[in-house]
Formats: C-alpha cells, structure tokens, sequence
C-alpha cells in the first residue's frame, strides 16, 4: 500500500510517500523532492491556496498508484488566527485534489498518530531515517500519518 503523507503550512507543502508490503516500509522520497516552497510572489491567500492544489495535483498525477492521502491537520487551540486559518484552506485544498483523482482521503492529530509534536522527529527517524535536507517537524509529520496509516483507513 502506498500512503501520501502531508503536513501543510502558509510557506511550504511538505510530502512523505510510504510503501509498505505489509512487512517493510519504505520511504520513497526521503532523498527526492519532499519540500515544495511557496513561490515569493505568491502573497494572496486565494492564489497561495491555488498553488498548493496545483502542487498536490501534480505529485498524485506523478504517482498514480497512491493507495491513500494522510493530512497531518493542525491541532485545536482556543485562538483563531491568520495563520491558522490559512492551514485549514491549505488542507482543505488537500482534501479536494484527493477527491478530485478519486483517492481515499483522511486527516489526523498528535494522538492519533502516535506521537507529539517534541518528540515527532524521534519517532518518524526510527520508522523510517531522516532526509539529507530540510528536516524539520513538518516532513516528520507527513511521515507519521503516513507511518500510522499505512494499512488503510
């Protein structure tokens, strides 16, 4: 089965493919594309929105055997914000570009992941190693919702 991790944010997609055989994992793209940054001239919310389904779109048209889309989704918190906002269109453009190629889609939290947000890169390196680049919290969570759903919904 071969799971599509994400976890969005305002500057940047950042992706995780797993393919598991039931056995063994691997990361297909810990050493390839996993970042994508927000183009500097993309400002306006509606246009960076529309530059990430473009982006999902294409990483699914260039993997056209993607068993299953896992959104990292931000967590609750009591306070509405610009930022937070954002995150939600980010993922809800997530949820559509899913939809739209006709792939399972599901979102997920710290606790249903397995992990937290200190301790996330710790987990996601002993699943499955890190990236030579970019490692941050972000990959770590596209590859735990990857990790965690790796056998479906």
């Amino acid at each position: 089965m071969k799971v599509l991790g994400i976890r969005t944010a305002p500057k940047q997609l950042r992706f995780a493919l797993l393919d598991s055989d039931g056995t063994n994992i691997v990361f297909l793209n810990q050493n390839a594309e996993h970042i994508i940054k927000v183009p500097a001239g993309v400002t306006e919310v509606e246009d960076i929105i529309h530059w990430q389904k473009s982006e999902v779109d294409r990483i699914l048209r260039q993997n056209q055997d993607i068993d299953l889309v896992a959104i990292k989704t931000s967590e609750y918190a009591r306070s509405d914000t610009k930022s937070t906002r954002l995150a939600s269109y980010l993922d809800a453009a997530v949820l559509l570009a899913s939809k739209d190629a006709n792939i399972p889609v599901c979102t997920r939290l710290y606790s249903q992941i397995g992990a937290k947000r200190t301790d996330v890169k710790e987990r996601a390196e002993s699943k499955v190693g890190s990236t030579d680049k970019y490692w941050n919290e972000q990959i770590a969570d596209a590859i735990m919702v990857a990790w965690a759903l790796r056998g479906g919904i």
